[in-house]
């Protein structure tokens, strides 16, 4: 798909109202988003997705978003717009979340001991297991996925990718002389581990990076008896600007990989059998309209961003 110019409608609005303002001055004409534009504003996202189950069980919900569909609003929509006409979608999409159903929280059985510190350091082998897929975790393998109907098992299956960002909300350009910086989960630390019999939960955290540049990040596996993929709760603390931070995925196959996010995912082919990667946090700060370009610095996601997946049970 060629690349495509910034629109001025949805973009050149400084707030939320005055998007039919702006539109109407933009004309039948302006431009859909580029390419790049699905990985940034990560929490923005996150939220869209929520709100398009709210939408899938609720008239309200739907209602409540009527106004902005996503085909007259591309802008909106992909997140290449100013922070306050962000800030003000936002606050529409969690509106509608709220005007659906609550989706209770799963949780572990109550009464399992956690084991912590030194006596879960004495454990070299740490397993989490569903009715069909199960994680293993060990310092020597890392993550190991294992999905035995459907002949999946993939040692140190999770890595993260660093990459500084030289783009703009619409697209991410990569720095020609600087090659990704790959990190793998085997080194974040097991802080917590429960097993209480039908369901096991293990939670990984630490530093993903080196130096200045890096990210806080606590990685949590549960599985349950009843269900037949592996949990995976990934949480980025992200204080950078200029950078991306991708989930890489070894030896899974994307239809193994449930993401609860609009898509911000992407299948990679190389020599040694490729990956699916997954944006966590694209944090850039610079938007075009028009000729120039604008600041916003609420889309560099500063703050804790939390993703869930479900990793198994979809093929």
């Amino acid at each position: 798909m060629p690349a495509l110019q910034p629109s001025p409608g949805d973009r050149a609005a400084a707030t939320l109202a005055n998007l039919p303002a702006e539109a109407t001055a933009a004309g039948p004409t302006a431009a859909l988003p580029g390419d790049g534009a699905a990985d940034c504003r990560i929490d923005l996202k996150l939220l869209q997705w929520r709100a398009l189950q709210a939408m899938a069980a609720s008239a309200a919900s739907r209602a409540h978003l009527a106004a902005l569909p996503r085909d007259r609003h591309p802008d909106l929509w992909a997140g290449t717009v100013q922070d306050g006409v962000a800030r003000g979608f936002a606050s529409r999409l969690e509106e509608a979340i709220a005007l659906a159903p609550a989706t209770p929280e799963r949780t572990l059985p109550t009464g399992a001991p956690a084991v912590v510190g030194k006596d879960l350091r004495k454990r070299k082998d740490l397993l989490v297991k569903s009715g069909g897929a199960r994680v293993r975790f060990t310092r020597k393998e890392g993550v190991l996925f294992v999905e035995r109907g459907e002949a999946l098992h993939s040692a140190n299956c999770l890595r993260f990718e660093a990459r500084a960002d030289r783009g703009t909300l619409d697209g991410f350009v990569g720095a020609d002389d600087e090659r990704p910086r790959l990190f793998s989960a085997q080194f974040l630390p097991a802080v917590r581990y429960v097993d209480a019999g039908d369901a096991q939960q293990l939670t990984l955290a630490g530093r993903v990076g080196r130096g200045p540049i890096g990210w806080d990040c606590e990685a949590t596996f549960t599985g349950f008896a009843d269900e037949p993929f592996v949990r995976l709760r990934l949480c980025i603390d992200n204080r950078l600007c200029g950078w991306r931070l991708r989930a890489r995925f070894l030896g899974l196959p994307a239809a193994a990989i449930a993401h609860a996010c609009t898509p911000v995912g992407e299948t990679v082919a190389n020599d040694n059998g490729g990956f699916v990667a997954f944006t966590l946090v694209r944090a850039i700060d610079r938007l075009r309209v028009g000729d120039g370009e604008v600041a916003v610095p609420g889309a560099a996601c500063r703050g804790t961003i939390a993703h869930e997946f479900r990793l198994g049970g979809h093929g």
